[in-house]
């Protein structure tokens, strides 16, 4: 199952979630456009498709192209212009793409939320308590009231007002006005998800705490049986399906009086999926035909949503590199050894479980949970002081360096190779090229890396640059300048394969080598930048077997 976010915006926990719970669902792919091609929420999509702004006239077009090429089976959108949008394209988009369902409730729904008059009038013709309807030009008016367009989002112009002056301002500058009485007490929020063909499933409410630009910022899930079946009775009553938001406040304890209806997922949805409503999991369930598994999913009550900002970080684009072989490979090929060909990662795993045995042997307490959260989180360095620290286990000033970290250094690890490393270099071989290998860091550290993996028979020459002097790691020549010298061979004759542009590159580009940076997603340095042009490598890989398609001549 392929599914497709609608300009997603900011929406990155909301694709997040339902990219955790796609393969568990079917295999497939999260796709995301946006007009704004900074839009953060790119970032964590797999993939990426620019279309026309939703304005022009070749959207619907493209977006129909688009749907059929990459084979969509669910459309999700995220702002209230493209339910509008897709509404009026509902027919269109079913004929030309008939795959592609539109998670989208019915276009008179769309028409409720997106008129606050009308979705006042059907929130009371369903037996709920609704605003009264103030006329601003009565010469009663009682204050304070309570104005906001008719067809606004985001809470954008919905303001109170104190006194007859500034209701003439705002009724000056407002579109579209509406006034209201204005409805004291909390606002909460119910997310309600209903089944495709309309039958209320779940209701979660949760009460603001604290709101920006119209977005919940801090809330709380306070479950309510009776806020619930209300919320779900609206939502069915107005032939909802899927996932919308019915919006109450509260003046008194158990009095709600609704407000808004919003057709589509609200942002402060991650709160909910938090306390356990997987929606994502059940929408697309339900989009692959298959009833939402539900039974024995617990709400918690109480679950606090705090949110902070979060940054995503887009590299210049003078920092990229083309991908894949743009000529023969050369005679000799010299491969990084970490990241390059096995995990690092697990070798990190492998030394983490031989410290936290010889913490456990002289402590009786096991580290090896606080070392990964650790080291899962970023950090680097001393991680097992750290750990000892955060567990509160008091240890001489000198037992990490005196006992763990050569628990760490001289463990024999239990790394294998990634499942590609073997066979790319047994074809490299059986096409004449001469292997070898260069790494930089401890000695017998890196030695007993290689002979874990088994890989020595390949290499004609291994240089671990440790045996040169600390001046010979990279970005130093001189390992690379070794293995030449070792093999008669020139530096135009070589091309090394590495990982990290940090350090790896600089030194065999003066020496005139060619470059290749493998980029494995969730590496150490998958996301390092080269800090200047001549660390940059000149051609970029995601998988090994890539060596093998030789361009043509």
């Amino acid at each position: 199952m392929n599914v497709f976010f609608l300009n997603v915006g900011r929406r990155c926990e909301l694709v997040e979630a339902f990219a955790r719970a796609l393969p568990a669902v079917s295999p497939g792919l999260v796709w995301g456009s946006d007009p704004n091609p900074l839009a953060p929420a790119l970032a964590v999509v797999d993939r990426q498709v620019e279309l026309p702004p939703p304005s022009d006239e070749a959207f619907l077009d493209a977006l129909v192209e688009f749907l059929l090429r990459e084979s969509i089976d669910l459309v999700i959108p995220t702002i209230d212009p493209d339910l509008v949008r897709l509404a009026r394209w509902r027919d269109a988009l079913a004929a030309r793409a008939p795959r592609a369902r539109l998670l989208l409730s019915p276009s008179r729904v769309i028409e409720i939320a997106r008129d606050k008059r009308l979705s006042r009038e059907a929130f009371a013709a369903l037996g709920a308590e609704v605003p009264d309807a103030v006329d601003p030009s009565s010469p009663d008016l009682v204050f304070p009231l309570f104005i906001k367009p008719a067809s606004g989002s985001a809470s954008i112009g919905a303001v109170r007002v104190d006194d007859a002056a500034e209701l003439r301002a705002r009724l000056a500058t407002t579109e579209d006005p509406m006034v209201e009485r204005l409805v004291g007490g909390d606002e909460t929020t119910v997310d309600v998800l209903l089944d495709l063909a309309g039958r209320p499933l779940c209701a979660v409410p949760r009460r603001r705490l604290q709101v920006r630009g119209g977005e919940v910022t801090r809330g709380v899930v306070e479950r309510s049986s009776e806020l619930e079946r209300l919320a779900m009775a609206i939502a069915a009553g107005l032939g909802c399906i899927g996932p919308v938001t019915v919006q109450f406040r509260s003046p008194a304890p158990g009095r709600w009086v609704a407000m808004e209806l919003n057709a589509r997922m609200g942002g402060g949805l991650p709160l909910s999926i938090g306390a356990g409503a997987d929606w994502p999991k059940w929408i697309l369930q339900m989009a692959a035909g298959r009833e939402p598994s539900m039974i024995g999913a617990t709400v918690h009550d109480g679950m606090i949503m705090t949110r902070t900002d979060r940054s995503i970080f887009l590299p210049p684009a003078r920092l990229a590199v083309p991908s894949g072989l743009d000529a023969p490979l050369p005679p000799l090929i010299v491969f990084d050894m970490d990241d390059t060909l096995y995990p690092e990662a697990d070798f990190v795993r492998s030394g983490h479980r031989a410290v936290a045995e010889r913490a456990w042997q002289d402590l009786g307490v096991d580290i090896e949970p606080e070392l990964r959260r650790r080291f899962a989180a970023g950090q680097r360095g001393d991680l097992m002081s750290a750990a000892l620290a955060s567990l509160g286990v008091a240890v001489p000033e000198d037992y990490v360096s005196r006992v763990l970290v050569p628990a760490y250094r001289e463990h024999a690890p239990a790394i294998r190779p990634h499942v590609e490393t073997v066979p790319v270099l047994t074809e490299l071989r059986r096409r004449g090229h001469r292997l070898a290998l260069l790494s930089d860091g401890w000695g017998a550290v890196q030695r007993r890396k290689l002979q874990a993996l088994d890989l020595s028979d390949f290499f004609d020459e291994v240089v671990f640059t440790y045996d040169l002097g600390r001046e010979a790691w990279k970005p130093s020549p001189a390992g690379f300048q070794r293995i030449l010298s070792q093999l008669g061979l020139q530096a135009g004759d070589a091309l090394y394969v590495s990982d990290n542009p940090l350090k790896d590159f600089l030194g065999p580009h003066r020496l005139g080598m060619r470059t290749i940076r493998i980029v494995r997603a969730g590496t150490e340095h998958g996301e390092a930048l080269a800090p200047t042009p001549e660390h940059q490598p000149q051609r970029a890989i995601r998988a090994l077997r890539e060596l093998l398609a030789t361009p043509a001549t």
